[in-house]
């Protein structure tokens, strides 16, 4: 009878797995001993453990009845007999405590304590095994000497029954030290996609700390290599073991360790999922913001103000602000789908007051409002980075005898520059109001943009200089003559200061046909300026949302209108862009008509959107490929 009961529950479990489909999420789960289990299992993770939280027998377990490739109660231990508590524990107990009522989760365990990531990749596990120590043999055998080869078999008898959902790995302390262990994660991550056929946009990679730094950990230095896993794969995730409790080894987590790293686990896990992450249970773990969510266009944003009466999103992708929700733990939330990849400024408005995203350390280098960036990945776009030669760039510091100070200035040189001896022309790019001279660098992407275009074929190599557009004497409305009067100054500033700077510390090609000109905004305004009073110094001048008035320009340059012919004969290229829903569009479109009843050339591109550094991104690609040919 009691056979039969068992029979029964058996086929029970199994046929819930099955009828559950996409709901339910399978969790591949692999590593060396931390994942293994390395602490006491104590009565308390015994207990309470979820129906819906299954595991699949990674090897047969004679003393529970357990079958390999089965599926029953994910009570502990989860990797093969006589292991320990794991973080996978308490990682499938917060799931089954957070997802709805009709999903549940399935682990599979396969993990070797003291095992280098070797052990789990496909072309050296043969060699590896070999010279495995004597204590590793019995481990290794379990897994017929071939433990990714294990962990794939039975993933593929696992997707008969549900789907799987993310992959999970702890390991990194035998491999202290390697600087390429990412990659050879990169390799096993894409191995199991490809032989599972995953898509890596829908199984993340969630890899956790070893003990960390402030606990003593010994192999605590393998974490910088370990958390700079999501550069090296887009989709890899990593959860911080800070604060996390050790055993004595200073090796191994002990039981609180290991339940608090499972939580955190999951606290990365959740959102991805589309689901809010159980904060009060993360003690120690830091409030994550931006999340950008593995499929759907979803973003999450979260900050910590428990003593807020109203948090506010506000960022360009938005048509109005949104307002965030506080959860029981004082973490104000919000999920948002973002249409179009891009680079995005925003900032959360508390109870009145903007402030930048406290947990995102990429900034809006800006002197009026505190703004944070959010950047939607898209591989095609030319602000990513690729594997293409890289240029330098460099933080230099200059006197301006014109305003009596030591001013910033950001220089761009091409790939190759250091070690070669050849000159280039100049581009002088300038940002615009409350700028720094770091916007077109943090936000604009000028590196990255030319890199790609360079190595493309689409952009001739130059120089990039980014001058502080700030005069230190106000920004008039730029509709005002004391605007021409502020650029006036800028004019003098570049042609007395900076560029004399640049040229003696610099390789530049001589004279204006090498020389070139442009800003966004206040920047394009003093571009305009600069490039028309000193045209024996500039052949190529490009406005990015900015305009000079016809008085201006009657006022400053009226040869403009005596000299058409001799005014297109000098530029080389006189290029506007300006998008539809700028509020300077009107202005921007008067002083192209006032250059076309005069009959002076110039090109121009209209956009979408409005006064934004998304278009100023795209004016900048676009006149990169003209200039200097």
């Amino acid at each position: 009878m009691k056979r039969l009961f068992l029979v029964l529950s058996l086929f029970f479990i199994v046929f819930l797995a099955k009828a559950q489909d996409k709901n339910f999420h399978i969790f591949l789960c692999l590593g060396q001993s931390n994942m293994e289990g390395a602490a006491r299992i104590e009565a308390q993770d015994t207990v309470n453990v979820s129906e819906r939280f299954l595991m699949m027998a990674a090897v047969d377990d004679p003393s529970r009845g357990h079958v390999k490739g089965q599926w029953y109660k994910a009570v502990p231990p989860l990797c093969r007999e006589k292991t320990g508590l794991t973080p996978v524990d308490y990682f499938g107990r917060t799931l089954a405590e957070q997802l709805p009522e009709d999903h549940s989760i399935g682990v599979i365990n396969v993990s070797i304590g003291g095992c280098k990531i070797e052990a789990f990749m496909k072309d050296q596990i043969a060699e590896y095994a070999k010279t495995a120590p004597e204590w590793m043999i019995p481990m290794l055998k379990a897994y017929d000497n071939d433990p990714y080869k294990w962990l794939v078999d039975l993933a593929k008898r696992a997707q008969k029954d549900g789907v799987i959902s993310g992959i999970l790995l702890h390991q990194g302390e035998s491999n202290i030290g390697e600087e390429d262990w990412p990659l050879k994660v990169k390799s096993l991550y894409e191995n199991l996609l490809k032989d599972l056929d995953l898509e890596a946009e829908n199984v993340p990679l969630i890899a956790g700390e070893v003990v960390n730094a402030d606990r003593g950990g010994r192999s605590a230095s393998m974490n910088t290599i370990i958390d700079k896993l999501p550069e090296t794969i887009p989709t890899a995730h990593v959860v911080s073991s800070s604060g996390c409790t050790q055993f004595f080894d200073q090796i191994h987590f002990d039981a609180a360790g290991y339940r608090d790293m499972g939580r955190r686990y999951a606290a990365v896990m959740l959102p991805l999922m589309g689901y809010e992450a159980p904060v009060s249970r993360m003690y120690h773990v830091p409030v994550e913001s931006p999340i950008i969510h593995r499929f759907g266009g979803g973003v999450t944003f979260n900050i910590r103000a428990p003593h807020a009466k109203s948090v506010l999103l506000s960022s360009q992708f938005l048509k109005e602000n949104v307002s965030l929700t506080m959860n029981r733990e004082g973490i104000w939330s919000v999920t948002l789908r973002v249409e179009n990849p891009d680079i995005y400024p925003y900032n959360f408005i508390v109870d009145g007051v903007t402030v930048s995203d406290p947990s995102n350390t990429e900034l809006f280098p800006n002197e009026g409002f505190k703004a944070s960036l959010l950047t939607v990945p898209d591989e095609k776009a030319l602000y990513h980075v690729n594997d293409v030669p890289h240029g330098r760039v460099t933080w230099c510091t200059y006197k301006s005898d014109v305003l009596g100070t030591y001013r910033p200035l950001l220089v761009y040189t091409p790939a190759g520059y250091e070690t070669g001896d050849r000159s280039y022309p100049v581009f002088y790019l300038v940002s615009g109001t409350t700028d720094t001279e770091e916007t077109w660098f943090k936000v604009g992407k000028v590196n990255t943009i030319l890199d790609n275009l360079i190595a493309q074929g689409q952009a001739n190599p130059m120089i990039v200089v980014m001058p502080y557009g700030n005069m230190m004497i106000g920004t008039p409305m730029p509709s005002s003559l004391q605007a021409a009067e502020m650029y006036g100054v800028f004019a003098k500033e570049m042609t007395e200061c900076i560029m004399p700077y640049v040229e003696k510390e610099f390789r530049t090609l001589p004279g204006r046909d090498n020389n070139a000109i442009a800003g966004f905004s206040r920047g394009g305004g003093q571009s305009l300026f600069t490039a028309f009073s000193h045209m024996d110094q500039f052949a190529w001048v490009c406005s990015y949302s900015a305009y000079l008035t016809p008085e201006v320009m009657d006022l400053y340059f009226p040869f403009f209108t005596k000299s058409p012919d001799d005014i297109n004969a000098q530029f080389k290229l006189m290029w506007f862009g300006v998008g539809e829903d700028d509020f300077l569009y009107r202005d921007v479109v008067k002083n192209r008509e006032y250059f076309d009843t005069r009959g002076i050339s110039y090109q121009s591109l209209t956009t979408k959107g409005g006064h934004t550094w998304m278009n100023a991104r795209t004016y900048l690609s676009t006149t990169l490929q003209l200039l200097f040919k």
